[in-house]
């Protein structure tokens, strides 16, 4: 090997020409898991706060303050224990963006450092099929989206009486089940074009995300406020013993919510040098993640909240899926702005959180026989047809 294998440029490193090409042969080497040179690191704080915030938004993060409502805890302590949870995780996720940043190497190549070239299989393919499962649900949530779009536009497609029998669930809705395959098309095709089609994906829908949010927001406001409630009326709201009481106890519920709060990023702290390896600086990294992620999810709380309360005010029960208050309108209008919101917040969380690390993690197998484009192959297609989304949902 060379004497001096990187080059230093403004506090990042890069592999020297000489060390490139003498690590090419090498048999862990292949030019996607290869470190980033700094003329690639082009994401500023922007895009970063872009990809977080695209993430962040989505329907599973709406349900971490409401479901804790649905469970009986006050709507100010939901959002309290959301901001807790994600200002606990966004610590490690700081700490382990900063080495992807300073030398431009993806999740795979960050853990031979602690598991070395064979060991490091254990970490990435465990966070490669955790992603698949993830990649399956997401996809299918997505689905339900395109296949409401599909029928506005063909009725017959909306029959939820039309229905295949599959491996696990004998009542697959065929509507659903042609949105699931059409949107694990979409997500494909935005992985297998590279970060460059991810970032371009994340700063048009960044923007749209949080007016959608703020859309459910005003929604919620509207409910509360057709109810004979106001904002501080939803915030004085106190415990409820009963419920919290047959959910297992206040410190049951509470612990168990903060955990799943913190584990709801826990992945993403792992692999998170997957992105920050494009960053142009740690001030980038630092302050992209600084606002984008902790902003968004305390706003997806605050909003999620707001909503359980409207539910529980509307309609007697605290709904803690968001996407359940369509159920209770007719206007294909109204359906066609829901779905393509759902759409394009599952699509910006789905190819960043759960496509990117398998197709990195499973490139990592074998470098040079799997590229990053073959990884999103395989994570698409074990989503689609070993992991079956139709038998999670149907299982239960």
């Amino acid at each position: 090997m060379s004497k001096y294998t990187q080059q230093e440029k403004n506090g990042l490193y890069e592999l020297t020409p000489e060390a490139t090409a003498e690590l090419s042969n090498s048999q862990y080497y292949n030019s996607d898991l290869a470190p980033t040179t700094v003329n690639e690191r082009t994401w500023n704080a922007f895009s970063i706060c872009n990809l977080w915030v695209g993430m962040s938004i989505c329907v599973p993060s709406l349900a971490l303050a409401s479901s804790l409502v649905a469970l009986g805890i006050s709507p100010m302590l939901a959002v309290v224990n959301v901001i807790l949870g994600n200002l606990i995780v966004l610590v490690p996720i700081q700490l382990n963006s900063k080495i992807g940043t300073k030398y431009g190497i993806p999740f795979p190549i960050f853990s031979r450092m602690t598991f070395g070239n064979k060991g490091t299989q254990l970490p990435t393919f465990s966070r490669s099929i955790i992603a698949c499962g993830w990649t399956a649900v997401q996809s299918w949530v997505g689905g339900g989206a395109i296949a409401a779009l599909i029928g506005v536009a063909i009725p017959m497609f909306s029959d939820q009486n039309m229905k295949v029998a599959l491996p696990g669930n004998d009542g697959v809705v065929v509507g659903q089940l042609i949105g699931f395959f059409l949107f694990m098309l979409l997500v494909f095709f935005v992985a297998y074009n590279g970060m460059e089609k991810v970032k371009w994906v994340q700063n048009i829908g960044g923007p749209i995300l949080i007016i959608v949010i703020l859309g459910l927001l005003l929604w919620s406001l509207n409910a509360i406020s057709g109810s004979g409630h106001s904002i501080g009326d939803v915030f004085a709201v106190g415990n409820d013993p009963t419920l919290i009481e047959q959910n297992g106890g206040f410190a049951f519920v509470f612990m168990a919510g903060l955990t799943g709060n913190i584990a709801f990023w826990s992945t993403m702290a792992l692999n998170i040098p997957d992105f920050s390896r494009y960053a142009k600086s740690q001030k980038s990294q630092f302050m992209g993640q600084l606002v984008g992620m902790p902003i968004p999810m305390a706003l997806c709380a605050f909003v999620g909240a707001l909503f359980a309360q409207a539910t529980k005010y509307t309609v007697g029960e605290a709904l803690f899926d968001p996407t359940s208050v369509f159920y209770y309108v007719d206007n294909k209008l109204l359906v066609i702005i829901c779905a393509f919101g759902v759409i394009m917040a599952t699509i910006t969380t789905c190819v960043a959180a759960n496509v990117v690390a398998p197709a990195n993690g499973f490139s990592n197998i074998s470098p040079k026989k799997i590229s990053y484009k073959k990884g999103v192959i395989i994570t698409c297609l074990i989503a689609t047809f070993i992991t079956q989304p139709w038998w999670i949902y149907g299982s239960g």
